[in-house]
């Protein structure tokens, strides 16, 4: 059995919103960039809440509760903070509906709900910035 969801018809994602759905117990937020559909977990590394409630600014979402800012583009990498990232999931367009791989997360979420902090590879030299 395919771990594939169709969870919303593309038609109803619209350019630049953030639609929240839950397909098979996995509460899921989905942004429609220049027709790219990403899909992550619906809830901020930081505390939980819920990223509908953030705001979009071109590719950057901000959290509501903090201000804790992920690019959606490149997969929910933190801008700030740089050490953190979103739960994301692969997505791909069928017949005009938007599936989501359900068991594909590309980075783990611990129980509670909230994504893992990014660690450094023992030995990496220092991000620069």
């Amino acid at each position: 059995m395919s771990d594939w969801r169709v969870v919303i018809s593309l038609d109803d994602l619209w350019e630049g919103d953030l639609v929240s759905c839950t397909v098979d117990g996995v509460d899921l937020l989905l942004v429609n960039l220049k027709g790219h559909v990403h899909a992550f977990r619906d809830r901020c590394p930081h505390a939980g809440t819920p990223l509908k409630q953030g705001k979009l600014e071109g590719r950057i979402l901000t959290c509501s509760a903090h201000l804790w800012q992920f690019d959606v583009v490149n997969g929910g990498v933190g801008v700030n903070p740089r050490d953190c990232r979103l739960t994301s999931f692969a997505v791909r367009i069928e017949d005009g509906s938007v599936l989501v791989q359900i068991g594909s997360a590309e980075h783990d979420a611990r129980s509670d709900g909230r994504s893992q902090a990014l660690r450094p590879t023992p030995g990496a030299p220092p991000e620069e910035g």
